[in-house]
């Protein structure tokens, strides 16, 4: 597998020009507060439907061993987004201690999951921990990219499969739709996910020259990487999806379903760039799961926060202070950083 290099010809670590905003940066911003507009609309209307008393009593009526296994799913799905780390430092051509892997990935997905603007909040984190082990700082960035890029493929992945077996998902973004388009657009947005997806892994397959992106040669992972990519990224999906799925009072769409839907609502909330998605994610996860009790659904969303969002955050910021603790240590015992490179 080739790995991503850095121009030996030029500068190891070029200062970065001062971020200015663009178009692109303002059409964003925009996009978010429209999405955040509207997931507080809906919210305000749900809890017009819903009572507090009610969800404490579903939440209440929920069985400890089906929280006990929501947190034993979550806690697996966190272990496998260390794979994320992984497979993108090893394309790098790094090779880190698991240690090392699992402190970065661990402490930013939980800060990004918590507080919003992953790459801003996931990659302040990367950044600290690997460069201390060594890694430039092109690379870095390169490793937060490849994250996200495993994230997108197994939602898409996931959520093609899904509307393939059920197409019937796709009904309530179809219902905004001419009439003349809705048929299409559920019949074919599965399959055309999916084509999506074989797409990418036929490019890994056929390209073999580095693309250049300013001063960075960038290889693609060829396909039975990219195939690995998917599979780590549908893995972490299924398990923090599935722990959202022990915890519905009527998961009526099934597994594969409430998979498709909860991937939707993490896309929606990532757009949003409100914090961890709160309000958009449930937003979404109401209105798609429409025919199950209102109540119970919201139970099981906040029940699902505490176990995927707010106990990891508390462990991260947990994980962080310890290393920064033994950061401080090494630089008072002049103790260099060691890192492995693969040939």
């Amino acid at each position: 597998m080739e790995p991503i290099l850095s121009d030996p010809a030029l500068p190891a670590d070029p200062a970065p020009p001062a971020p200015r905003a663009n178009w692109h940066s303002w059409a964003g911003a925009a996009f978010g507060i429209v999405i955040l507009a509207l997931a507080v609309w809906g919210i305000t209307t749900i809890a017009g439907q819903v009572t507090l008393a009610d969800v404490i009593a579903d939440i209440r009526a929920t069985p400890p061993h089906l929280f006990i296994a929501a947190a034993l799913s979550a806690a697996m799905s966190y272990v496998f987004l260390i794979g994320y780390d992984w497979f993108a430092t090893r394309h790098l051509g790094y090779r880190l201690p698991w240690s090392t892997m699992a402190a970065a990935s661990f402490s930013s997905f939980t800060m990004s999951h918590t507080l919003g603007l992953t790459v801003v909040t996931g990659g302040a984190v990367r950044y600290r921990i690997y460069s201390r082990a060594g890694v430039k700082a092109a690379d870095i960035a390169m490793i937060v990219v490849m994250c996200g890029w495993t994230f997108w493929l197994g939602v898409v992945t996931v959520a093609g499969l899904g509307l393939v077996a059920n197409p019937d998902l796709a009904r309530p973004v179809a219902a905004y739709l001419p009439a003349a388009l809705a048929g299409p657009f559920e019949a074919l947005l599965g399959p055309l996910m999916l084509g999506g997806v074989i797409a990418w892994v036929g490019l890994a397959a056929v390209r073999r020259r580095p693309l250049k992106l300013w001063r960075y040669r960038f290889a693609l992972p060829d396909a039975g990487s990219t195939v690995l990519q998917i599979g780590i990224g549908i893995i972490d999906l299924a398990f923090a999806g599935g722990a959202l799925f022990l915890l519905l009072p009527d998961a009526g769409p099934g597994l594969l379903g409430v998979l498709t839907i909860y991937g939707v609502a993490m896309v929606s909330g990532a757009l949003a760039h409100a914090p961890g998605g709160l309000g958009v994610f449930e937003l979404v996860i109401v209105a798609l799961l429409r025919d199950s009790d209102k109540a119970g659904v919201l139970a099981a969303l906040v029940m699902w926060r505490i176990v995927y969002t707010y106990v990891p955050f508390l462990a991260g910021v947990a994980v962080l202070l310890i290393g920064e603790a033994r950061a401080v240590r090494r630089t008072r015992g002049a103790v260099p950083p060691k890192v492995a490179i693969a040939e």
